[in-house]
């Protein structure tokens, strides 16, 4: 298996996630990609990971969308990969949350073998501050140990069939012509034109740090900030869990969805509950502001008038 983490400035954050990696995991490849960090402190912490793993940083200056350079950094991060290797892709705002056992990785591998039209798996929990309506969508299926998202939105949405932080593996991949596209939702379309749906796994290892510090275009809009300096974005790592909190993930009923609330505690701080993991998401009106002004930049973008935000 070989985990890939994308960084960009939040040098904490990385540490973090590298540190829950080789805590989980140790002794399994890991590769950072770096997207030109200009933060002193996250240079810093690359350094020190690149005196025991490998780290990359971009080859040549390039045009980036909303989220950088991460696509590009993805596509040379699985083009690196040998014929049939286990690949977990990661970025710097999420870690893993418990230890992967060397059964574990063998039952991921043989999942994509038993079931030839899988592409990617999600090793991921689910937001306790997610509407009841949208977690009904996510069903298990006991024949494959996963949960499978049914739903049909036309919206420029992603999670059916692909995601970001996910698991996959280079020769399914390879064997349709994989390019990693330049925003998640192409991807998303990618993976459904040649994969099955995306199982989420019933016992997921992986999750995103809530609370964290978010960009957008590399940058941050006045909104993010006001965001973020409302809810108290920072670092709030997960403690890793337990033989019990592994026991209890494990054994609860199938239909019954892992939600991240239920089952993960931060180590050391205290954060209001439900977490969060972007800061519009709360208070309520800073919400509605936010989804003004998103449609204000898609009207803008109409006219060719948008500016990053």
């Amino acid at each position: 298996m070989i985990f890939f983490v994308f960084s960009f400035n939040r040098g904490p954050h990385l540490r973090n996630c590298i540190r829950s990696i080789e805590t989980c995991a140790p002794g399994q490849r890991l590769v950072v990609f770096d997207d030109d960090s200009t933060d002193p402190e996250t240079q810093d912490v690359l350094a020190d990971i690149a005196e025991r793993h490998e780290v990359y940083y971009p080859k040549v200056p390039k045009e980036e969308g909303q989220h950088g350079g991460l696509y590009a950094n993805m596509q040379r991060a699985f083009d690196m990969t040998s014929d049939d290797e286990l690949i977990v892709f990661l970025q710097d705002d999420t870690q893993l949350v418990r230890p992967l056992s060397a059964s574990e990785l063998d039952d991921l591998s043989h999942y994509f073998d038993r079931f030839p039209n899988v592409g990617f798996l999600a090793p991921v929990f689910r937001f306790g501050i997610t509407r009841k309506r949208v977690l009904n969508r996510f069903i298990y299926q006991p024949d494959r140990q996963v949960y499978f998202c049914e739903h049909h939105s036309h919206k420029a949405q992603a999670g059916v069939y692909y995601s970001d932080i996910s698991v996959s593996r280079s020769d399914r991949l390879r064997a349709v012509g994989w390019r990693f596209k330049p925003d998640e939702y192409e991807n998303e379309q990618q993976a459904k034109a040649h994969f099955d749906k995306m199982g989420y796994l019933y016992a997921p290892f992986a999750m995103w740090l809530p609370n964290a510090p978010v960009y957008r275009f590399k940058d941050k809009s006045f909104l993010f900030q006001l965001g973020e300096r409302i809810n108290q974005s920072g670092l709030y790592p997960y403690k890793i869990m337990d033989e019990a909190a592994v026991a209890r993930l494990k054994s609860r009923p199938g239909p019954e969805l892992a939600i991240a609330e239920n089952h993960l505690s931060i180590d050391g701080k205290t954060l209001k509950k439900p977490w969060i993991f972007d800061p519009l998401r709360r208070p309520r009106w800073l919400r509605r502001i936010a989804k003004i002004d998103r449609k204000v930049r898609q009207l803008l973008s109409k006219l060719g008038l948008a500016q990053k935000a």
